[in-house]
């Protein structure tokens, strides 16, 4: 798990994560949107760096304002049904991604333990809290065994020399059907194994406490907030 050099409350990540969501896909390039926007777009590169993600934040500057410059400069020079995949493609990149590079720092940054105790002082129902808990273990554990299915494979030398592309899908997407399975029942399994099924309130290992940071990221997000709905 990474860690950042500053270390933010998960209910600091969620308050930026929605605001960045909200702007990103409802603002405008005029006014107070524009400047909005413009700090919702920085504020991932930021937060990349700040757990040394230095080659993430290049890729997502890069991708990013290539979109920018295509569709505000390309699509007026292409017409056509590939001026409208250009626009729809870009339109997704500026719109999306942002709040989805924030929602992997999110992630990397946050552990299970960590999420566990944010929902609870949130007071979120466990009708939320468990599914989304075992979906925040889900994909990096995905992740892993896929780099494992991938090993595997060099090892027995088979994928590198295999031409036919169906042939190749088949060698990965026939175990990780199978690792996706087991998957589910482990984290289940792990889930009922540390009582998040019981009912009443639990202790936890991880502490986390809101610092004047968060305090003051929470206050900047609502004034964002505020700024975009009635200005």
């Amino acid at each position: 798990m990474d860690r950042a050099s500053f270390k933010l409350d998960p209910r600091t990540k969620f308050a930026m994560l929605i605001t960045i969501g909200l702007i990103m896909m409802s603002g405008t390039y005029v006014g107070i949107d524009y400047v909005l926007r413009v700090i919702c777009v920085v504020i991932p590169s930021i937060m990349l760096f700040s757990i040394r993600k230095y080659k993430a934040v290049i890729l997502y500057a890069i991708v990013f304002f290539a979109a920018v410059f295509c569709e505000g400069f390309l699509i007026t020079e292409i017409s056509g049904v590939l001026n409208l995949i250009i626009m729809t493609i870009c339109g997704v990149v500026t719109r999306f991604g942002p709040g989805y590079v924030f929602g992997w720092y999110v992630v990397k940054s946050t552990s299970t333990s960590e999420f566990l105790t944010a929902m609870e002082r949130l007071h979120f129902p466990n009708i939320i809290t468990i599914p989304m808990t075992v979906m925040f273990r889900y994909f990096p554990t995905l992740k892993e065994d896929y780099s494992s299915i991938h090993d595997a494979m060099r090892m027995r030398e088979i994928g590198g020399n295999v031409r036919n592309p169906f042939l190749y899908i088949e060698y990965i997407l026939v175990p990780i059907m199978m690792s996706t399975m087991q998957i589910a029942n482990d984290l289940s399994a792990a889930s009922l194994t540390k009582g998040l099924s019981v009912n009443g309130k639990r202790t936890h290992i991880c502490k986390i406490n809101m610092t004047v940071i968060d305090y003051g990221l929470i206050g900047i997000m609502l004034c964002m907030l505020v700024l975009f709905f009635f200005f």
